[in-house]
């Protein structure tokens, strides 16, 4: 059966699936090679072997009906230069969609060297919290005092774990700088023991999860919980107390929004300052997966609030978190000399939250605290 001009036929049909699974197949070895050269992870998953199976679907149907005359090789020619179009439009934009959960988001880790240090620990509490569907939240949360205080609700980056921080914080002394505040801290779906999988949503619900759980602890003031996030979390944190009533609001190295926060990571892979403009454009962006609108956010959010950024942060720019702060009503704005993870270790900033942790418990809703001049790092 030869394969006819004017019309598929079945020895057609077959060739053509062939061809498309196999050009797939071998466009996929290629994003593998260069996805994990370039994320360190495989791109060898479920999300991009879908991705195999539509353009193999799409390449198979552009070669199944035949190119009729006249004028066969010219229409031939296009015809190829439309599906090359088409399969790298696909590849493209369908391989930087799934790419961005899976650079954003670090789940599947626990810390178990911490983990059992905190067991050791009678200030330290495991807290679980009990999610919609079925899940459970776990996370620790730090008592400053046996008795009744305030309460941070601290949301973290994208690669760390509740474990972890907890137990870097009671190392560096940092219940020092937060006297009068327990410190708790819920690992994110998927991360640590928490169940299901990470994206804006279901960490939001694990937020609000959180926050009913903390206002209902007896030994937390419902008045002092303030909300705080770094990086990644500072997303939740904006979102959550716009949509709550903390006491206040603390963000160390927050970004502007979702296209930003990616237009920054994909700068930071590439170092291409042209591939980040290219993400904020219309329509790529929207193919950003997690909007995080944290700018619109912060327009609803009376609460005051301390935004503090690094001159070297090469992660997030510090003038994403320059231009957050200026959204906020209450806002005040700390300029670091370091970089992303100058927030914890840099004495300007400890003074500035220490400051701000002491002052929001007594200022009303209208009134932002005032803090002073950042003293010189160390």
């Amino acid at each position: 059966m030869a394969l006819s001009k004017k019309r598929p036929t079945f020895l057609r049909f077959v060739l053509s699936i062939l061809a498309g699974l196999l050009i797939s197949a071998l466009i996929l070895i290629v994003v593998q090679q260069l996805y994990q050269s370039s994320t360190q992870k495989s791109a060898l998953i479920e999300p991009f072997f879908i991705l195999a199976a539509i353009s193999a679907a799409v390449i198979s149907l552009f070669l199944l009906f035949p190119v009729n005359r006249p004028g066969a090789v010219i229409k031939g020619i296009l015809r190829m230069f439309v599906l090359l179009v088409v399969v790298a439009v696909l590849w493209i934009g369908g391989g930087f969609y799934i790419a961005q959960d899976e650079v954003m988001y670090m789940p599947d880790r626990v810390d178990e060297a911490s983990e059992l240090a905190l067991a050791q620990n009678p200030l330290v509490e495991e807290v679980v919290i009990p999610g919609g569907e079925g899940l459970h939240y776990q996370g620790y949360l730090l008592k400053s005092a046996p008795g009744e205080a305030g309460l941070i609700l601290y949301f973290g980056g994208n690669g760390e774990l509740a474990a972890t921080r907890v137990n870097a914080l009671i190392t560096a002394n940092f219940g020092e700088l937060t006297r009068g505040y327990h410190f708790m801290f819920i690992d994110y779906p998927g991360y640590g023991r928490s169940d299901g999988a990470p994206g804006e949503e279901s960490i939001y619900q694990m937020a609000l999860a959180a926050w009913d759980y903390a206002l209902n602890r007896e030994d937390a003031d419902p008045s002092r919980i303030v909300i705080a996030g770094w990086s990644l979390g500072t997303g939740t944190a904006a979102r959550l107390a716009a949509e709550k009533d903390p006491a206040g609001l603390i963000l160390l190295a927050p970004f502007y929004n979702g296209t930003e926060l990616v237009s920054s990571a994909i700068v930071s892979i590439t170092g291409m300052e042209s591939a980040g403009d290219i993400i904020q454009r219309w329509p790529v962006n929207l193919l950003v997966r997690n909007r995080y609108t944290s700018a619109v956010y912060a327009g609803k959010t009376r609460v005051p609030t301390l935004v503090i950024g690094g001159k070297a942060d090469q992660t997030i720019p510090y003038e994403q978190a320059e231009r957050l702060a200026q959204e906020y009503k209450n806002g005040s704005f700390v300029l670091l000399e370091g970089g992303h993870g100058a927030m914890w270790t840099e004495q300007a900033s400890l003074q500035a939250i220490g400051l701000f942790l002491a002052m929001v418990g007594q200022q009303t809703p209208d009134a932002p605290p005032s803090l002073p001049e950042p003293a010189a790092p160390l």
